[in-house]
């Protein structure tokens, strides 16, 4: 069947709305949407839950009668199974997507349809990433304790079955595509790659804007702008950041790092910045509506990626690339299959191989502008719409 003819139902357990969260699972239901839209195939969605604001429109939308915290509980299956009846009353559909494993259930009901699960963190990079989050003997506790006996559970009872009865498993990164194959045991065949993308017309470089974003924050046209944009907890490592940029700050007055985003670990980041807050060296921005973002990056000169767990491929990271940023990231999975060789990588939790990384960034112009071309350049030919919507049309084919 020609791509730009199918019916794809995507279940999903969070809808993207413009006031709504940003990264991971949001955002790619979002992109994936779009991209389906204009390679003209109808579109059903099944979701969970309400989106808090306005919806996007132009698919079906048929929410589920449980919320996402019922995941795995038996009416989550039952709510989930009389959500895709409807559709099947409607239209059966061609292909299903499903984000993660959450059309786990479906089984019986979508028999002879084929399903594509895209993965993001699957639960053995989770187990990873929620190690990070370990800083105290409470947390180790609870981290042995409970964390690891409910992952695994869910790993091996839901998540693997899953992905080895779909047609095919979709990963965001070269790195997760080789974990899977490797510990999950998916044949060669069954895995594919599509890397992340974004709207590399709306995140692009505007020289002439920078002097007016930095001046709506309340800076001059001189200052360098470290940028670091993510969720407010321990994995993301923006301890590493304050700490480097600290040290950054005693021998380079005109500069300054801007943290967007919140989380749980927001009051203790701030007691970290210390006297650095108090005078504006640091600046906590909160959370940042997606749309708002693109200014944000015009208005950066270096981006930070000082994650201590590795990624599976950062939006923020292509969105910064994307808008001629040069790159500082921990060498860590998807951020080295990224930046490639765009950008400065550092060791994991290096304090000062990023202050250092920094500070060459930080006085070399011309490196920058160097970086920030081949950034951009990078994020157009691997991170952009169009190659995502070529290979998506081929995986239909």
């Amino acid at each position: 069947m020609r791509a730009d003819k199918q019916h794809i139902c995507l279940i999903t357990p969070c809808l993207p709305t413009a006031t709504g969260p940003w990264g991971g699972i949001h955002t790619h239901t979002g992109m994936v949407i779009r991209l389906l839209i204009k390679n003209g195939c109808r579109v059903t969605v099944i979701a969970p839950e309400q989106p808090r604001g306005a919806a996007e429109t132009g698919y079906d939308l048929v929410l589920m009668r449980a919320g996402i915290r019922d995941f795995l509980a038996p009416h989550w299956f039952e709510a989930l199974r009389t959500a895709f009846s409807g559709v099947l009353e409607k239209s059966r559909p061609d292909r299903i997507f499903s984000e993660s494993y959450y059309a786990l259930g479906l089984e019986k009901a979508a028999a002879g349809i084929p399903v594509t699960a895209f993965v993001h963190n699957f639960h053995l990079v989770h187990f990873q990433k929620l190690f990070s989050e370990v800083d105290s003997p409470r947390a180790l506790a609870y981290f042995s304790l409970i964390t690891i006996p409910r992952l695994f559970s869910h790993m091996f009872r839901y998540e693997i079955p899953f992905l080895h009865r779909s047609e095919k498993v979709i990963s965001v990164s070269q790195h997760n595509a080789g974990l899977l194959k490797r510990y999950y045991r998916l044949p060669q065949e069954k895995v594919a790659v599509l890397h992340n993308w974004v709207e590399t017309d709306i995140f692009s470089p505007c020289p002439a804007a920078k002097a007016a974003a930095k001046l709506e924050l309340g800076l001059n046209a001189e200052t360098t702008v470290f940028l670091a944009v993510g969720s407010l907890w321990r994995p993301k490592g923006f301890h590493i950041a304050i700490e480097a940029f600290k040290r950054l700050a005693q021998r380079r007055q005109e500069t300054v790092l801007l943290l967007a985003g919140a989380g749980p670990y927001e009051a203790r980041l701030k007691r970290a910045a210390g006297e650095s807050l108090l005078s504006g060296r640091i600046r906590f921005l909160g959370e940042v509506q997606r749309t708002k973002l693109p200014p944000l990056y015009n208005a950066a000169d270096i981006f930070l990626m000082p994650s201590i767990h590795p990624e599976g491929l950062a939006y923020t990271l292509i969105e910064a690339m994307s808008s001629g940023l040069p790159i500082i990231a921990t060498a860590l999975g998807g951020n080295i299959e990224t930046a490639g060789d765009t950008g400065l990588l550092v060791p994991c939790g290096d304090v000062r191989a990023m202050e250092t990384a920094m500070l060459e960034l930080a006085a070399n112009r011309i490196l920058r502008e160097r970086l920030a071309g081949c950034a951009r350049a990078r994020a157009l030919e691997l991170f952009s719409e169009n190659t995502a919507r070529e290979k998506i049309r081929t995986l239909l084919q």
